[in-house]
């Protein structure tokens, strides 16, 4: 198996596929993203650090109006566990967002391959449920960049590295606080390039 790898990726590299990248095209995709990070935790008698693990289902739902720049919509779910430094328990919380997402491709239509940038703005709720009448709101801006191998023309392979900042809030009658959220993300999805959805 490891000696027909490299085999594979020559084929992928060296194959005339190219997918439709072009004007009126949709781009249709779904993708995990694995998230670490240190969270600031204030309000105003007392302020934490914790650490936290994500992960992230999203989807992508674009349109082509012009050869290589989509432009659409990114809903997402998350579902996140974390502890504290120094406090006994963790955290566990499901939030969902949606919100514009662009995308640039920046190499020539005719390649097996191309590089891409990609940027997103998602405000969304989040419910904490260790105490279901926590609800909130938030914010993300996630800005990433990376490479698509297509498999053909219609189907490709996504591997984005980059930023993400997300804030949520909470405010209710027992609790009131802001958090913010910063780090690398990764982010590995297939994309669907449809001339008709």
């Amino acid at each position: 198996m490891k000696s027909s790898l490299p085999i594979v990726v020559l084929i992928l590299l060296t194959n005339p596929i190219k997918a439709q990248l072009d004007k009126s095209v949709w781009l249709v995709g779904g993708n995990g993203t694995f998230y670490s990070y240190t969270e600031n935790y204030s309000t105003s008698t007392f302020s934490q650090v914790g650490k936290f693990t994500i992960f992230d289902l999203g989807a992508s739902i674009g349109y082509f109006f012009i050869d290589k720049f989509v432009v659409g919509l990114r809903p997402s779910f998350s579902s996140y566990k974390g502890e504290v430094l120094n406090t006994p328990g963790g955290t566990n919380q499901l939030s969902f967002s949606i919100g514009p997402f662009v995308r640039y491709y920046l190499l020539s239509k005719d390649k097996p391959y191309n590089i891409l940038f990609d940027a997103s703005y998602q405000p969304g709720i989040n419910k904490y449920l260790r105490s279901p009448q926590e609800k909130g709101k938030s914010n993300t801006l996630s800005i990433m960049g990376g490479s698509e191998i297509f498999f053909n023309s219609s189907v490709g392979l996504e591997i984005l590295l980059g930023y993400s900042s997300k804030m949520l809030s909470i405010d209710d009658s027992q609790s009131a606080f802001k958090t913010s959220r910063k780090g690398f993300q990764t982010s590995i999805g297939l994309t669907f390039h449809l001339e008709k959805l």
